[in-house]
Protein backbone atom coordinates (compact mmCIF):
# COMPACT_ATOMS: atom_id res chain seq x y z
CA UNK A 1 0.00 0.00 0.00
CA UNK A 2 1.80 3.19 -0.92
CA UNK A 3 0.19 6.70 0.21
CA UNK A 4 1.00 10.02 -0.74
CA UNK A 5 0.89 13.13 1.17
CA UNK A 6 -1.19 15.93 -0.61
CA UNK A 7 1.42 18.55 0.37
CA UNK A 8 3.95 16.46 -1.77
CA UNK A 9 4.17 13.45 -3.69
CA UNK A 10 6.37 11.24 -2.46
CA UNK A 11 5.50 7.69 -1.93
CA UNK A 12 5.71 6.76 1.68
CA UNK A 13 5.33 3.24 2.44
CA UNK A 14 4.03 1.13 5.78
CA UNK A 15 6.89 -1.36 7.13
CA UNK A 16 6.46 -4.22 9.14
CA UNK A 17 9.35 -6.63 10.83
CA UNK A 18 9.59 -10.00 12.80
CA UNK A 19 12.20 -10.04 15.45
CA UNK A 20 13.35 -13.25 17.08
CA UNK A 21 14.23 -11.84 21.04
CA UNK A 22 16.28 -14.31 23.53
CA UNK A 23 16.47 -12.41 26.70
CA UNK A 24 18.03 -13.96 30.11
CA UNK A 25 15.27 -16.31 31.19
CA UNK A 26 15.09 -14.47 34.80
CA UNK A 27 14.50 -11.05 32.93
CA UNK A 28 11.97 -12.42 30.42
CA UNK A 29 8.85 -10.13 32.36
CA UNK A 30 10.96 -6.84 32.53
CA UNK A 31 12.18 -7.12 29.15
CA UNK A 32 8.67 -7.61 28.06
CA UNK A 33 7.64 -4.93 29.98
CA UNK A 34 10.29 -2.92 28.92
CA UNK A 35 9.35 -3.88 24.72
CA UNK A 36 5.89 -2.69 25.42
CA UNK A 37 7.12 0.91 25.96
CA UNK A 38 8.98 1.23 22.59
CA UNK A 39 6.32 2.70 20.03
CA UNK A 40 5.33 0.60 17.36
CA UNK A 41 6.27 -2.77 19.11
CA UNK A 42 4.25 -5.61 20.51
CA UNK A 43 5.45 -9.09 21.64
CA UNK A 44 3.42 -11.94 20.09
CA UNK A 45 4.84 -14.72 22.10
CA UNK A 46 7.28 -15.17 25.08
CA UNK A 47 8.35 -18.72 26.37
CA UNK A 48 9.88 -19.71 30.12
CA UNK A 49 13.35 -20.27 28.12
CA UNK A 50 13.50 -16.77 27.18
CA UNK A 51 12.73 -16.70 23.60
CA UNK A 52 10.14 -14.26 22.29
CA UNK A 53 8.42 -13.41 18.96
CA UNK A 54 8.45 -9.38 18.40
CA UNK A 55 6.87 -7.60 15.81
CA UNK A 56 7.66 -3.54 15.15
CA UNK A 57 6.05 -1.36 12.81
CA UNK A 58 6.64 1.90 11.02
CA UNK A 59 3.89 4.23 10.16
CA UNK A 60 3.97 5.97 6.71
CA UNK A 61 6.74 8.48 6.97
CA UNK A 62 8.71 7.26 9.65
CA UNK A 63 12.14 6.11 9.12
CA UNK A 64 12.30 4.43 12.66
CA UNK A 65 12.57 0.61 11.90
CA UNK A 66 16.52 0.45 12.70
CA UNK A 67 16.44 2.98 15.42
CA UNK A 68 13.76 0.89 17.37
CA UNK A 69 15.57 -2.45 16.59
CA UNK A 70 18.92 -1.14 18.34
CA UNK A 71 16.66 0.49 20.92
CA UNK A 72 15.55 -3.00 21.34
CA UNK A 73 19.12 -4.61 21.58
CA UNK A 74 20.06 -2.63 23.97
CA UNK A 75 17.30 -3.27 26.74
CA UNK A 76 18.45 -5.06 29.87
CA UNK A 77 18.13 -8.42 29.89
CA UNK A 78 17.96 -8.49 25.50
CA UNK A 79 21.21 -11.18 25.15
CA UNK A 80 20.10 -11.11 21.13
CA UNK A 81 17.93 -9.95 18.73
CA UNK A 82 17.54 -11.21 14.91
CA UNK A 83 15.87 -10.00 11.93
CA UNK A 84 13.39 -12.58 10.66
CA UNK A 85 11.01 -11.10 8.32
CA UNK A 86 10.61 -7.98 7.12
CA UNK A 87 7.75 -6.43 4.33
CA UNK A 88 6.87 -3.14 3.01
CA UNK A 89 3.70 -1.55 1.48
Amino acid sequence: MSLQTPHDHKTMHYSISGLSVQTNPDRMIEVKHNLHKLSGVEVHIADPSGKMVVTVEEQPGERTMVDTMTQISQVAGVISTALVYTHQE
